[in-house]
């Protein structure tokens, strides 16, 4: 019997010291070595729920702890940087599921027209663009609002031409649906007074002379834009950078993007070939409902040359109607069939109730878990978690107007944040490397100016990014943040 417990004893011991061992172990590997960054006085807030924190160690490019300050400063060196959040919201990097990143990129230099409510602030802003930029063939305007477009028998040709009448103005309206181009314009798209009204379009003409106003309706709006400037493709590859910068100011550090063609995805690989791809890119291809065999097997082919990867991987189809339901139904059986996560763009109410169907009918056509998407909402068996995006370039690239939207509750706040976080990598098949901060995970982060998740104070909308950390580096900072290694 003694024999026994003395065995047991030892046994117990053994195991104890076993433990306390491997604790210690974790410990020293947490303590020795190098820490590039620690961010500290936060209020953390790391994603799916959990509480939070004060505090953020990096190690190179991945999270080392998440704690509070006691924890974290004890593993500062004389090499790490200290980045003070002084009791703002530590989040998260954004990752923004809706953006079409190389036209958004391409649409950087056009005149923002967002702000214009009236017809002299349109004329007014678009002298100022003209003379900022003195030596540009075209001058374009995106994002106008539909109410100052749309205005019954607007004399759009001699409004743009009294603003700019040396060369071809065009702008368009946020949805594309309807476009004002002044004399120069009109003249370089051959479109006069004989040109025919195309197929589900119109161009606008005057009454009374037949000549045509400068205000082109759905399909007539690509007469213009297709005799529009080609950009090269040094200058895609440059618009893409200034894109990836304007994320990083507004603390996106992904994307999911969604493009016509794989351009977007060679330009990119150009620029991560280089090792300035300063953001995370989830592609996808955008296809009709009618999509071929022969298609999916182009597009299988294209995602075995982006695979899985942190930086940029092709992984989605976006499917885009308006589309019959059987027409879904055999696209999206096709497209699972062969590994492909399908994202739905509907175009009306019914479209939404058609991909339903579609969706639950196929379900045994899956090759993988399932987490396809109708819009905005991902769908995952019985479950559906709400995702974010801007829409950009049709938006601005900002999540802070989705976290707006919120109620001020904490709980539906950080819901919000977590569909511009965690449910975003979630949906990319990335959850475990991104959209929370834990350890192991890759060091995306945002600082910012104000902690929104207080729920006395409105502080959203009064709220900038300070600091965007991606892959463990800081990529942007206003002045006015402290960084020291004191």
């Amino acid at each position: 019997m003694a024999t026994r417990l003395t065995t047991l004893l030892v046994i117990v011991i053994v195991g104890a010291t076993f433990v306390a061992g491997l604790i210690v172990g974790a410990q020293r590997d947490d303590a020795n070595g190098p820490v590039d960054l620690i961010i500290v006085n936060g209020k953390v807030y790391p994603g799916g729920g959990a509480n939070l924190q004060e505090a953020i160690a990096v190690r190179g490019n991945q999270i080392l702890r998440v704690g509070s300050n006691r924890e974290v400063k004890r593993l500062r060196r004389a090499q790490t940087v200290v980045l003070d959040a002084h009791g703002a919201s530590v989040l998260p990097g954004f990752n923004d599921t809706d953006v079409e990143l190389l036209h958004g990129a391409l649409t950087l230099e056009q005149l923002d027209l967002t702000p214009v409510d009236t017809t002299d602030e349109l004329t007014s802003e678009l002298r100022l663009h003209a003379e900022k930029y003195p030596t540009r063939p075209w001058l374009l305007g995106r994002n106008g609002e539909a109410a100052v477009l749309e205005t019954a028998n607007a004399p759009a040709r001699r409004i743009l031409d009294a603003a700019v009448p040396d060369r071809p103005v065009f702008i368009t309206s946020d949805d594309g649906q309807i476009a004002w181009a002044n004399s120069k314009a009109l003249e370089a798209a051959g479109i006069t007074r004989m040109t025919r009204n195309p197929r589900s379009g119109f161009v606008v003409k005057d009454r009374r002379t037949g000549e045509p106003t400068g205000v082109l309706r759905q399909a007539a709006v690509d007469i213009v834009t297709r005799g529009l400037p080609k950009p090269t493709e040094a200058e895609k590859i440059a618009a893409l950078r200034a894109a990836i910068e304007e994320a990083q100011k507004s603390g996106v550090t992904s994307v999911h993007s969604a493009s016509g063609s794989d351009e977007e995805l060679e330009l990119l690989d150009q620029i991560r070939q280089q090792g300035e791809l300063g953001l995370r890119v989830y592609a996808s291809i955008a296809v009709s409902p009618s999509v071929t065999e022969a298609a999916v097997v182009e597009l299988d082919k294209l995602k075995q040359q982006f695979p899985d990867d942190p930086a940029l991987k092709m992984g989605g189809v976006m499917v885009r109607c308006p589309c019959s339901s059987a027409q879904l139904e055999r696209a999206i059986a096709l497209l699972e069939g062969h590994g492909w996560t399908v994202m739905v763009d509907t175009a009306n109410g019914a479209d939404v109730h058609s991909a339903v169907d579609a969706l639950s009918r196929t379900a045994t056509a899956a090759t993988r878990e399932r987490r396809n998407r109708i819009d905005d909402s991902l769908l995952n068996g019985n479950q559906a978690r709400i995702l974010s995006g801007s829409g950009w370039p049709a938006a601005p690239l900002d999540p802070r107007e989705a976290l707006a939207d919120a109620d001020q509750a904490p709980g539906d706040l950080r819901n919000a944040i977590d569909a511009y976080t965690a449910h975003a990598a979630y949906a990319s098949y990335d959850e475990h490397r991104k959209g929370t901060l834990a350890k192991g995970m890759l060091a995306d982060i945002v600082i910012l100016s104000n902690d929104i998740l207080d729920s006395e104070v409105d502080a959203v909308d009064e709220t900038a990014v300070t600091v965007t950390i991606f892959d463990g580096k800081v990529v942007y900072q206003r002045p006015t943040t402290t960084t020291s290694n004191d």
